[in-house]
């Protein structure tokens, strides 16, 4: 354990955690404050990323985001998707809604629908849209500005609240692959105040050593792997007495090697 910090990660559970506690013995009674509204934070995000089946998404529909375009404007590093929900039923209206780092949900548009092939759209689709890929104006385009390991959120619901579809597209990614291994790190808070780490490819059922470093204090955890090979694990970087640093991640077995590593604390959340 570090010297000063104290943090205890639950196990995930199949797929992704949907509860996990963090409890960290500070003297700070803001500090524990925040903390607390970090662990409902996470909660929400593993949530929404999971994008589990459920009454309003029985049929387990998802977002596919494909990028279109990547440009610069007035300084910023704009990308931009196009997406679909492959299976949304074409007869509905929907609302878009995106959620943001550091921002609460709120409506993009209220007015989304989609054609055979899932697109989500501006409008109905005339017949010659009906089956493509590609339509121009009539799509939905969602651009995205974004720091390394942010990710963007959105959901799709259907006006007669009957379907809720949720997706998480991170524009810039902040992962390694090391074989069939893929360790990522997302932003849960800015300036890194809470940073989910996830990992793929891994031996399923196991349990997996993971080193975790803030500011240079190691700590050794281990990652507990579903039957997919996937495993999850919230972080809340938190060295007394600093209020920034880096945070490390690496992740070694038999077959392969990962590392990941952010700066964490006051002043670096740096969009493009």
């Amino acid at each position: 354990m570090f010297p000063l910090l104290r943090i205890t990660f639950a196990r995930s559970l199949p797929f992704f955690c949907t509860a996990f506690l963090i409890t960290v013995s500070i003297a700070q009674d803001s500090t524990q404050i925040l903390l607390d509204e970090a662990q409902d934070l996470i909660q929400r995000q593993m949530r929404w990323d999971a994008n589990q089946p459920g009454k309003l998404n029985p049929a387990g529909l998802s977002f596919q985001f494909f990028k279109t375009d990547e440009r610069t404007s007035s300084d910023k590093q704009l990308v931009s998707y196009r997406a679909y929900v492959l299976g949304a039923p074409e007869s509905k209206k929907y609302s878009l809604t995106v959620w943001k780092l550091g921002s609460e949900p709120h409506i993009l548009s209220g007015a989304v629908y989609v054609n055979a092939k899932g697109l989500l759209m501006t409008h109905k689709p005339r017949p010659e849209e009906e089956n493509s890929d590609f339509a121009g104006g009539s799509e939905l385009e969602l651009v995205a500005q974004a720091a390394r390991g942010e990710p963007i959120r959105f959901a799709l619901s259907s006006a007669d609240k009957e379907i809720f579809v949720r997706g998480t597209v991170v524009p810039f990614p902040l992962k390694d692959t090391d074989g069939s291994c893929v360790l990522e790190a997302r932003l849960a808070m800015p300036d890194a105040g809470a940073v989910l780490i996830s990992a793929d490819g891994l031996p399923p059922n196991t349990e997996v050593p993971v080193q975790i470093s803030v500011a240079g204090e190691p700590e050794m955890r281990k990652f507990d792997v579903n039957a997919n090979g996937h495993a999850v694990m919230p972080v809340v970087p938190f060295i007394a007495g600093k209020d920034h640093g880096s945070l490390k991640v690496a992740l070694t077995t038999k077959d392969c090697s990962t590392a990941v590593e952010l700066p964490w604390g006051k002043g670096s959340y740096k969009p493009f």
